[in-house]
């Protein structure tokens, strides 16, 4: 038999079959090891390090060599859907969650020289931090800027994006280092914009309840020629986005404080998503720093629910009560589909937290839909394995969304169910190799 330990998962797996991909282990033994790819080698979040026994492990195949050649890793750093393990190993996860996958966009950019791209910029800023923070006390003041940056910076990074930096009580994102469509990146920031202003409703109801304040924000986006890259000192390189857009995004941000508005895009940004049907006006100010006046759009909404920003903005829910969501998720799955039960062998609790793994993997990943079909497509062969039919999909469907509304309560709106239906429906087709 053959061990693998798990640093930072707590966990020791035996192992009978020396040929296993370290992934194999991982999915064997329900630990929830991302893979977006499904484990083709098209990406590298199974990435793992292995920490001793690296002679336990296989010579890097053909794929596997060009991705650690191109990335420049170590020779301890392994794919673990190619690595295979014939002795003792002591490894760990390095992308142990779904919003580290699109700051691994900031790994192929460190490696390149500096070069001019073309991106989506976006800022965020709470208005009045400063009295904000004198009419607070200092730790109270850390810990609400903690859980703005989690609530914003998810909005972000859901989308495909990347935090860049944070300056005081200001998020800075960048959409498009990961080499998309310009149109897809400025989809994305204004996505993430909208997003943005739907969770601070939720955050500041909380903060509200505990603390008695509330935040208001400023969103603004653009999109434009920057030199982006390693930059500074050669002993304290980091990635620096350097250009006029970050400038003009910054103003214009800072623009809704005197047009009275809360989320302003360039026009520039605007024409790049004419497609898609958005509540918007058209306005202009003077930017700071500028001479001449700026064409900008407020954005107000999407003009019908959309259902990708309504998956979003419902799963971190679902994951909060995961516990809850899942249990009840399975009784009721056994109430319409008794033939489903005998599927699950294992612990229902260790079932439940592989699900949720499933869902958070789902939602970061349908802003990259190439590799999200990729991965979509082992799950179902995976779930072939087990014996399930597509027969037992529609159960499922229905269990989840009673489950859904379970958990929502009044956030569970009949837009909500049917992004969540159209969201299942897609990744069942996926599953079954029909999309």
């Amino acid at each position: 038999m053959t061990t693998i330990v798990y640093l930072g998962d707590d966990k020791t797996v035996s192992v009978a079959d020396p040929g296993m991909t370290v992934l194999d282990i991982s999915i064997a033994h329900k630990i929830p090891h991302l893979r977006e790819c499904g484990g083709n080698g098209r990406c590298t979040t199974c990435r793992v390090r292995i920490c001793d026994g690296i002679q336990n492990v296989s010579p890097r195949t053909p794929r596997e060599a060009e991705v650690a050649e191109a990335r420049r890793w170590d020779r301890f750093t392994r794919l673990a859907c190619q690595a295979r393990v014939g002795g003792d190993v002591t490894l760990e996860r390095l992308v142990r969650h779904c919003a580290d996958v699109s700051r691994l966009q900031l790994e192929q950019a460190s490696i390149a020289p500096p070069e001019e791209r073309t991106l989506a910029i976006l800022f965020c800023d709470i208005r009045e931090f400063t009295s904000f923070v004198d009419s607070n006390l200092a730790y109270d003041v850390v810990h609400i800027l903690n859980r703005f940056f989690t609530a914003i910076g998810d909005a972000i990074l859901i989308n495909n994006g990347i935090i860049h930096q944070y300056v005081g009580d200001q998020v800075v994102g960048l959409f498009g280092v990961g080499a998309d469509s310009l149109e897809k990146s400025c989809l994305d920031s204004l996505r993430a914009g909208l997003g943005i202003l739907q969770t601070l409703t939720d955050l500041n109801a909380a903060l509200s309840a505990e603390f008695g304040v509330t935040l208001d924000i400023g969103v603004g986006a653009h999109c434009g020629p920057l030199v982006v890259g390693m930059m500074g000192h050669p002993s304290q390189l980091q990635f620096t986005a350097v250009g006029d857009a970050m400038n003009v995004a910054s103003r214009i941000e800072d623009a809704n404080k005197t047009l009275g508005t809360r989320f302003l895009v360039s026009e520039i940004l605007f024409d790049h998503v004419a497609q898609v049907p958005v509540q918007a006006r058209r306005t202009q100010a003077v930017l700071k720093g500028k001479r001449d006046t700026f064409k900008l759009v407020e954005v107000i909404g999407f003009v019908a629910p959309e259902p990708a920003l309504l998956v979003q903005s419902t799963i971190g829910v679902l994951l909060q009560h995961q516990k809850q969501f899942t249990a009840h998720l399975y009784r009721r799955l056994f109430e319409l589909d008794p033939g489903t039960q005998p599927l699950f062998r294992g612990n229902l609790e260790t079932q439940g937290q592989m699900l949720s793994h499933m869902l958070q993997f789902l939602v970061y990943a349908m802003s990259r839909p190439e590799t999200l079909r990729l991965g979509l497509r082992d799950l179902g062969r995976r779930h072939d394995a087990y014996g399930v039919a597509a027969g037992h999909y529609p159960a499922f469907r229905r269990a989840f969304l009673d489950s859904a509304r379970m958990v929502l309560g009044e956030k569970y709106t009949p837009q909500v169910e049917m992004a969540w239906t159209d969201t299942i429906d897609v990744m069942v087709q996926a599953m079954l190799g029909r999309h």
